[in-house]
Order: C-alpha cells, then structure tokens, then sequence
C-alpha cells in the first residue's frame, strides 16, 4: 500500500507545473545524449576508412625490364592527387611515426627431411637481426653480390651506396610527411625505426658498385616465381623479392601508414610487415630462400609466399654476371710529368660512378586482404 501511495504522488506530482520542468530537461538530456552517439560513430568512421588499392595484378603478366627512371609513375600503393595546388609542407616541430611493426620472427627449425629441392644454389648466407634489424634489402643484395665473388660487406653497401631518406613523422598540425620508398631507404637500417624501401631503390644502389663491365642489376614486375626459377634459378642467377616476414599476412593500413611524399602532393601507403629475401631454390610445393631472418635454403610453402609476394606489388631485383655494358671498357688515361727524378710507382684506384638509375618505378599494385600462410 505504501508503494502504491508513493507512486500516486509521484504521478501526481509529474502532472503538476512543476512536473512539465521535469518532463522537459529529461527530454533535453535524452536529445544530447543521442547528438553525442551520432558524433562519435561519425568520427570513427572516418578515422577507420578504409583506404582505396590498386587493381590486383594477375599471375602471368609479362615481364616488364626498365633500364630508364620516368618521369612520372603511379604509386605503388597509394592514390596521386590530381590537383595542381601547391605541394603541402610540414608545419612547426615534428616528432616520428611509429611503424607498428611486429616484433623480429623467432628463428623456426624446419624439418626438411621430406622435401628435395629440385635446385638449390649455394649462397653465402648473413644474418640480419643482430646488426641490420631493417636492413632485409640490403642484406639480400650483399649476399647476391658475394655470390659473384664481390668483396662488399653490408656495413659498406648501406654507407657508401644506399641512398637514404627521411622516415615518416607528423608536424605540429597533426600532418604526416616523409620520403618516397621508391627513391630512397626510409630512415635508418641499422635501427629498429627503420621502415625499408622497394626495388627501385635496391637497383640503385647495386648501380653505383657494380662494375657494368661485367655485371648488371635490374628490376622486374609482375613475374610469378615460378617463371623467376625457370628464367633466372635454373640458370643459376639468385632472385630478391619483396614479401612479408615469415610470410604473414598484410596488416590493415592504419592512418600512421599514410603519408604525403615531401616536396610532393602524392600519397604513400606503406605495407606492412614487409620483407625482402632472396630467392635460391625450389621444389615442387615450395620455394627456398637465403631469409635473414630465419636462415639459409629456408623452405616456404608455394601458396605462401605467392600471396605475400602479390601484396607487395610482385616486384624482384635480378643481379647477373651479363655485362650491361657490352662495349670495350676504356683504358685509363695517364699525363706524363714534365720532368722523372726516380722512377715512381704509378697505382691505379678504382673509382665509384655516380647514381646510374637501372629501373622504373613501374606500377605495382597491393593487395589489402591475403590467404592464411601455410
């Protein structure tokens, strides 16, 4: 009876002058509550937008040699403004965009006593956790060189021959900027900050050592692996490629993925976690790779690796004992002093060329979702 009595009041009450007041800001509450909710969903939407990606390219496409850099190329993963306005700069300080990369992959013991390559070149084999924790492209390059015979370290390769850039950070006003990965490495590859670069870089710098007398390096697009081992493996030429560590699957960009190239109004979505290996052997289910990350004649599934490899753009660096230049090599020039006292010992130095560009950055595509790796 209490409560029943209570409960008339109450309603009473509400039906009272006072009760419209009462009636009125509960209904004032309720209205902002719902204008809260609303924003919020819409913010979220828009901070989780998903990020536009090229077309997917198709296993077989023709292989595409470029020995000449354009002057204009589509970004690998990214969408080119089409405006004409001035290219944006960074404003005020600056502080660094964190990659959200995975930890480095523990080494994996593999049982292979199943499996038999049907060709497995020997390649010296160095691992880059230790001293080059972003250093995979590099790493994979020196060990191509050293097969060849070539006296180059990757301490030497990355300070005397890989050009560097600028790794993504993000102005005062809340803007990312940072370098092209396809014309320079992103930040430092002795550092766990390091981002990486592409192929176009790779060629570059392999460029810039090689003597083109008897070497050459170039960049192809497109190519399935297994027309890599019947081009290049079977013939006894080792192959780099771009994939993911350890296979995995391609993360969902996140905004701290995008960036305006600087000096430019073009944007760059990076993938990740991308890897670069080098290309050895294979078998009928699987491909064997010198992976610094995990070791030498490393076996990968086939299925594996054909979707990382497609997400990162199907990109790979050859590097041969075919001449690039085929002409006689010049002799060296000498100027006879005026006047010899004693004889002198004349030593002929080797000399570095400058940046000769091997590659285009041809268009390459990504892929946004990926099979589970084997």
């Amino acid at each position: 009876m209490q409560k029943r009595d209570a409960f008339r009041k109450f309603a009473a009450y509400l039906k009272g002058p006072n009760g419209k007041k009462i009636w009125i800001a509960a209904t004032g509450v309720f209205l902002a509550a719902v204008c809260l909710c609303l924003t919020g969903v819409i913010v979220h939407r828009r901070n989780t937008a998903e990020i536009p990606v090229a077309e997917s390219v198709t296993p077989g496409t023709t292989v595409t040699e470029v020995t000449t850099l354009p002057t204009e190329t589509q970004s690998e993963t990214a969408t080119e403004t089409a405006t004409k306005k001035p290219a944006p700069k960074p404003v005020g300080t600056t502080k660094p965009v964190e990659r959200d990369e995975p930890a480095l992959p523990q080494k994996v013991t593999q049982n292979t006593s199943k499996n038999h390559p049907i060709r497995c070149l020997n390649v010296p084999f160095i691992d880059q956790r230790k001293k080059y924790p972003t250093g995979c492209e590099s790493v994979a390059a020196v060990m191509a060189l050293q097969y060849y015979g070539m006296p180059i370290t990757v301490e030497t390769f990355i300070d005397r021959y890989l050009p560097k850039g600028r790794a993504p950070f993000m102005d005062s006003t809340g803007t990312r900027f940072g370098d092209d990965p396809r014309k320079v490495f992103l930040g430092n590859p002795y550092s766990d900050k390091g981002w990486g670069c592409y192929a176009p870089v790779i060629v570059n710098a392999v460029n810039r050592y090689i003597d083109k007398y008897k070497y050459s390096v170039k960049a192809v697009y497109g190519v399935s692996l297994d027309a890599l081992c019947k081009q290049y493996i079977d013939k006894g030429v080792p192959v780099l490629i771009w994939a993911t560590k350890n296979m995995a699957r391609v993360k969902k960009p996140t905004p701290a993925h995008t960036w305006t190239i600087i000096g430019t109004n073009e944007t760059f979505t990076w993938i990740s976690p991308m890897h670069c290996l080098l290309l050895v052997g294979y078998d009928a289910t699987g491909y064997y790779f010198n992976d610094s990350l995990q070791g030498k004649n490393y076996r990968y599934s086939k299925s594996s690796v054909q979707t990382a490899y497609k997400a990162i753009g199907m990109q790979a660096v050859i590097i041969s004992d075919t001449p690039a230049l085929t002409t006689t090599k010049p002799a060296p020039t000498t100027t006879e002093p005026e006047t010899v006292t004693e004889t002198e010992t004349v030593t002929e130095t080797e000399t570095v060329s400058e940046t000769e560009t091997g590659t285009s950055a041809a268009e390459t595509v990504t892929v946004s979702a990926v099979a589970e790796t084997a």
